[in-house]
């Protein structure tokens, strides 16, 4: 697919960020074989978007889910933890609201998720070519912005990631590929659980 377009928007500096023209050609045979666009989901965070499936092991439980990765300019310049070149968001389902095996919502600020009402840095990040990496700040994970859960039962624990890195690397088609592995807590009673993952998908925004 021919990109007719390639805009620059964090500084060589540090890192690079693709911001392409079109979605993927599937992504518009997707749309045709349901009949209706994909959704974004409520981020606050804005910038090119991916719908990405996720499939992975989230504390001993297979999983295949699908959501979204969103890629947008710094939103916090003043930070305990460094200022992220950019900031990235995934989110896959409601798990604080309604947990399922797999949902996730692991983004490096805050704002990735409105309902928070806040525009807390909670990740660090880092870029490396076409590749974004992202790390959760454990000392602010008492606030629970991101998490997951690993069951739908109604009284799932909820694990907000303390440890681990997610990293994305994407490619002038429009594709994502990328991989996770993170540690979460779900406080004294919950105790830790993993969630690792595969995560692939393409441009829809």
């Amino acid at each position: 697919m021919k990109i007719s377009r390639l805009v620059h928007v964090v500084a060589a500096a540090t890192a690079t960020l693709l911001l392409f023209s079109a979605a993927p050609a599937h992504a518009a045979e997707d749309r045709a074989s349901t009949g209706k666009a994909r959704s974004a989901g409520t981020l606050a965070v804005t910038g090119p978007t991916f719908w990405v499936t996720i499939s992975g092991n989230a504390g001993g439980t297979g999983f295949t889910r699908t959501g979204t990765l969103v890629l947008g300019p710094t939103v916090t310049s003043v930070t305990t933890n460094g200022i992220n070149p950019l900031e990235v968001c995934l989110s896959s389902g409601f798990p604080a609201g309604s947990p399922q095996v797999g949902a996730i919502r692991f983004g490096s600020n805050a704002d990735c998720f409105p309902s928070s009402g806040t525009y807390l840095d909670v990740a660090y990040v880092s870029v490396s070519g076409g590749t974004v990496y992202i790390a959760p700040d454990s000392a602010i994970g008492a606030t629970y912005i991101n998490n997951f859960t690993r069951s739908s039962s109604i009284t799932a624990c909820i694990y907000t990631p303390v440890s681990g890195q997610a990293s994305y690397t994407f490619y002038t088609d429009g594709s994502v590929y990328g991989s996770m592995s993170i540690t979460g807590y779900g406080g004294a009673f919950c105790g830790y659980s993993s969630y690792t993952a595969s995560v692939s998908g393409y441009q829809i925004a």
